[in-house]
């Protein structure tokens, strides 16, 4: 086999694949029409959150998943994505650190994070978010998109 063929093969196989974060709880969802099933909206690094992902059938290990655990999106035929499992990788918050370097000495220059994290807004935050300042305005259990600091980026729909 020429490595063209490898490679081809290795592109056509991650297209079919992505890993997201759980934006959500799960919840029953009428989907064809014929019968209820558990989904949940996934967070793929997209500006918008994918809706509606359903749990792939006798999908055991999907019991431990909760709201910001990694799992892995497979393309069903008809090409919606579906939570096939638990991710082994995450492409959550990474920590960046800037060097600098000298002939003999080696300097933290400064540190950065990066990513974003996707969770419920506190009651805090749920008192002085809304556009008519105080509780009630938003309610409870909304989400939200935050850098890894804690700044608003943007409220999730529920």
């Amino acid at each position: 086999m020429s490595i063209r063929k490898i490679i081809d093969w290795a592109i056509l196989k991650a297209e079919g694949e992505k890993v997201g974060m759980i934006a959500s709880p799960f919840y029953q969802f009428y989907a064809d029409g014929e019968s209820w099933m558990w989904a949940c909206d996934v967070d793929i690094g997209e500006p918008e959150v994918l809706r509606n992902v359903p749990v792939a059938c006798n999908n055991r290990e999907i019991i431990y998943a909760e709201q910001g655990k990694a799992v892995a999106l497979r393309r069903m035929n008809h090409g919606r994505w579906c939570i096939a499992g638990l991710a082994k990788t995450s492409r959550g918050l990474g920590h960046v650190i800037y060097l600098s370097y000298t002939e003999d000495m080696v300097r933290v220059v400064g540190e950065d994070w990066t990513g974003k994290i996707v969770r419920p807004f506190t009651y805090g935050e749920l008192g002085t978010l809304g556009p008519g300042t105080g509780y009630g305005a938003l309610p409870y259990g909304v989400q939200g998109r935050f850098t890894p600091g804690g700044a608003l980026l943007e409220i999730l729909e529920n």
